[in-house]
C-alpha cells in the first residue's frame, strides 16, 4: 500500500537535490543540470520510504541511514538500460525535435521536464512512460494536454496538475532554483502538497502499461520457470 503522502514525500526529496543542483555553477559559472532524472535514478530506503539521491557519497554519514537496505524506486519487471542512447520517453520536447540529439545541452528547464515524468512514474507505481512508442509517436503526444501521460485513477487533481506544469512549455515550467517562498516555485508547490495530505489516507493503484508486444526482447507469451515437482 502507498500513500499518495509518501509518493509526495519522495518527489519533495528529489526536489530539494535538484533546487541544491539547480543554484550550483561550475568553474566557467554555468548553470549545473542532472541529465537523466528518472525513477531508476532514485535509491529508496526501506524505512519510511525515505529516499536518496543516485550516487550520493555522503550517504553513509547520515544518522540512520548507514544500513538500511536500498532500492532502485523505478526497478519494476525489466531493467531500462540505454547504454549510449538518449532516454527520449523522459526528455522533453527542445531536445527531442532537435535536429541534432548527438550534441544535447540539457538545461534545468529540461530537468523539471524530466521531473514531471518522474511524478508520472512514481503515482502510477512504476508503469514506463511512452511504452512502445516510437520518438515520432512521442513527438506527437507532446501537443496532447497530457503529453501522452494518462491521469492514475487515484491521483488528486492538484498533483496532476502540477506535474502537467513541470511537463508545460520551457518558460513556463516551474523552477527549483531561487526563492522557495514564491509562488512560482516548484519547491514551494511540493511543499503545499506535502502539508495538504501530511495526514490524508488516500492510496495510489499500479496502472498497469497496455501492450501487445510478441518479440523475443521482452519474452512475451515465454512462460515464466517452474520450481514445481
Amino acid at each position: 500500500m502507498v500513500y499518495v503522502r509518501d509518493v509526495i514525500s519522495i518527489l519533495r526529496q528529489v526536489g530539494d537535490a535538484l533546487k541544491f543542483l539547480h543554484e550550483s555553477r561550475d568553474a566557467a559559472g554555468n548553470e549545473a543540470s542532472h541529465g537523466d532524472v528518472a525513477a531508476r535514478n532514485v535509491l529508496l530506503t526501506e524505512t519510511n520510504l525515505r529516499d536518496d539521491v543516485a550516487e550520493d557519497a555522503n550517504s553513509e554519514g547520515r544518522s540512520g541511514c548507514r544500513n538500511l537496505k536500498t532500492a532502485l524506486l523505478g526497478d519494476f519487471g525489466l531493467p531500462i538500460d540505454f547504454g549510449p542512447r538518449l532516454p527520449i520517453p523522459w526528455l522533453p520536447p527542445e531536445i527531442v525535435s532537435s535536429l541534432d540529439r548527438t550534441r544535447v545541452t540539457h538545461r534545468p528547464e529540461s530537468d523539471v521536464w524530466m521531473f514531471g515524468v518522474l511524478g508520472w512514474e512514481c503515482v502510477t507505481l512504476g508503469a514506463e512512460p511512452h511504452y512502445q512508442r516510437t520518438v515520432d509517436e512521442i513527438q506527437q503526444c507532446f501537443t496532447w494536454p497530457d503529453r501522452g501521460l494518462h491521469q492514475p485513477p487515484r491521483c488528486p487533481l492538484d498533483v496532476w496538475n502540477f506535474l502537467l506544469d513541470c511537463m508545460s512549455e520551457q518558460h513556463r515550467r516551474p523552477r527549483f532554483a531561487g526563492s522557495a517562498d514564491s509562488v512560482s516555485s516548484a519547491i514551494h508547490r511540493l511543499r503545499t502538497l506535502q502539508n495538504t495530505y501530511a495526514k490524508d489516507r488516500r492510496t495510489l493503484e499500479i496502472f498497469y502499461n497496455a501492450t501487445n508486444c510478441t518479440c523475443h526482447q521482452h519474452r512475451c507469451n515465454v512462460p515464466l520457470p517452474s520450481f514445481a515437482r
